[in-house]
């Protein structure tokens, strides 16, 4: 396997972590690597550590920048990325040994546009595998459209036949440059989204893997997990993004348009909850009322935010917030009054493993409640995102 791997790390205040990812980089079996260390103006020791890593390894080159966030250290690092491939490894992560061997073989045997992987999600309490919703194996041109879409028509909106995370994937260098430098700055979440979206949707090949090599470390102190002023904004500016690259894409005629407004709804359900639940009305879950009493069933970023929002305005009750770690220690005889429980995650094969748990503990199905595809319309986007959409789309 001659394959050279480009990895990028933009590394920003995470000296705590950093030295944990990079080992996980440098003790790969496969060693043909190229490993790019992007440090975005820490004010913490990460930089220095990433020098001392690079002194003891010629594989590793550092570049120190002044803070820009995230999207310009990614685009600080591709410019200097020479690998057929290249990949992404966050600072706070880290990688299984033989991640890069398994992932050169397939390169060097189907050569995709870009190879796509599974990846373990790390919460404090439990780990969950998440895989893609497409079948293991090379698929070429109308033969992966036909899968994509098929899977967008049977699942929930939150289903992403192909996940949008840059962690576990390899995309064709060039193809990674061009769409990286197209990504706005301004943008300091979904930024995975706003250069996977465009790749998927130019890609002749892509090879698709349930392995999962890749550790994404769960902290409640990541910028998702804030409600930040500019969030509002920053969703208008991606999903701008998201219509232009599918107005412009190669196979843009293959794809369904309700994959881009499942997406665009996807990011405005996610960052700007407060858009969607008024003092009188939850408008992606329509039936808890200010009356209702819920129990919110999942601990991550949409569960956090959607209770901060509800809470804010003290929409309703929340009277209890579990999740699948909780559910082993719980009698459902003893949970707290409630009208519904509202099913707050943000990944299709969950709600669904979610919903049956539920009911297999004695829940009835009409007390559960998940976003649902009829719920988002057209006509509930913001008027600027109509205009896009009408003259883009």
């Amino acid at each position: 396997m001659n394959i050279k791997l480009s990895v990028i790390v933009p590394v920003y205040n995470v000296e705590p972590y950093i030295k944990r990812c990079l080992d996980s980089i440098i003790h790969q079996t496969y060693q043909n690597l190229e490993i790019i260390l992007v440090d975005d103006g820490s004010t913490d020791r990460s930089g220095a550590i990433c020098d001392e890593y690079c002194r003891a390894d010629p594989r590793i080159q550092v570049i120190h920048k002044k803070n820009g966030g995230i999207a310009s250290a990614r685009k600080a690092g591709i410019v200097h990325a020479t690998g057929e491939y290249t990949t992404n490894v966050d600072p706070d992560d880290w990688i299984e040994t033989d991640a890069f061997a398994y992932m050169a073989d397939k390169l060097e045997t189907y050569a995709p546009d870009m190879l796509v992987l599974g990846y373990k999600k790390e919460y404090p309490e439990f780990v969950e595998e998440y895989r893609q919703w497409i079948a293991d194996g090379i698929y070429v041109d109308q033969d992966f459209w036909d899968e994509f879409n098929h899977f967008i028509e049977k699942n929930s909106f939150f289903c992403q036949p192909i996940d949008m995370s840059l962690c576990n994937k390899a995309v064709k260098t060039e193809m990674w440059k061009k769409y990286q430098m197209e990504c706005p700055e301004s943008l300091k979440k979904n930024v995975d989204d706003a250069v996977i979206f465009p790749c998927i949707l130019n890609s002749s090949s892509v090879y698709v893997d349930s392995k999962c090599f890749y550790h994404y470390c769960v902290r409640n102190n990541s910028i998702l997990w804030g409600n930040h002023s500019k969030d509002y904004e920053r969703f208008l500016i991606l999903s701008e993004q998201l219509i232009k690259s599918y107005s412009n894409a190669r196979y843009k005629d293959k794809i369904h348009k309700k994959f881009l407004l499942y997406k665009i709804f996807y990011h405005f359900i996610l960052d700007t909850p407060e858009r969607l639940i008024s003092e009188q009305e939850c408008l992606v879950y329509p039936e808890v009322t200010p009356k209702s009493r819920i129990i919110v069933y999942g601990k991550g970023v949409f569960a956090n935010r959607l209770m901060q929002r509800m809470q804010e305005l003290q929409y309703c009750t929340i009277t209890g917030n579990i999740d699948k770690s909780d559910m082993n220690d719980i009698d459902i005889k003893e949970l707290p009054l409630f009208d519904y429980i509202v099913i707050a995650i943000f990944n299709s094969a969950i709600v669904d493993s979610s919903v049956k748990l539920l009911k297999e503990k004695g829940i009835d199905a009409d007390k559960l409640l998940c976003i649902e595809k009829e719920h988002l319309s057209f006509e509930k986007l913001p008027d600027k995102l109509r205009a896009l959409w009408n003259a883009w789309v």
